[in-house]
């Protein structure tokens, strides 16, 4: 019940998994997570990361600007558990469906959205989430025999979100 998807292109699962969350929440089936939305900031070639918060569409800003030299990493730890949290608690078991922009070097640490995914499996709610080639074997060690590769299409996913539902 923890399928994950795996695509080289910067943004492109973001985008993917934003796309799919979008369509359910069309049909109304009860989501939980965040998912990325990248903002261009007006005076920089960087974007600024994003998350929408699925219970409420809350969005939270996850991305620092350091300025249009700077070369560390980005992330706004603070802001990323802040949007943790509110995932976590807003959790209630009911969700058909927790949506993950992705697993991260934050949740390889133990942080970020590390205790939702653990509390959405503990529910028996299914979770999907991205992860990059070079976390594959964090994750992989994290996961166990939890984890599901999937195509990353929005036909795979909806046949793996299909088959997680009672």
């Amino acid at each position: 019940m923890l399928g994950y998807i795996t695509i080289d292109e910067k943004g492109a699962s973001d985008r993917l998994l934003a796309e799919f969350a979008r369509q359910l929440k069309a049909k109304n089936i009860p989501l939980a997570g965040a998912i990325q939305i990248n903002d261009a900031y007006c005076d920089s070639p960087r974007a600024k990361m994003v998350l929408e918060i699925l219970t409420n569409d809350e969005t939270i800003t996850i991305s620092q600007d350091l300025g249009p030299f700077a070369t560390g990493c980005r992330l706004d730890a603070e802001g990323l558990e802040t949007a943790a949290q509110s995932v976590f608690s807003f959790m209630t078991g009911d969700e058909s469906l927790l949506i993950l922009n992705k697993f991260g070097k934050q949740e390889r640490d133990g942080q970020g959205f590390r205790d939702a995914i653990v509390k959405a499996l503990d529910l028996d709610v299914p979770v999907l989430l991205g992860v990059n080639e070079s976390l594959r074997n964090d994750f992989l060690e994290f996961a166990g025999d939890f984890a599901t590769k999937i195509d990353p299409t929005i036909e795979a996913l909806t046949e793996w979100h299909e088959k997680t539902m009672p």
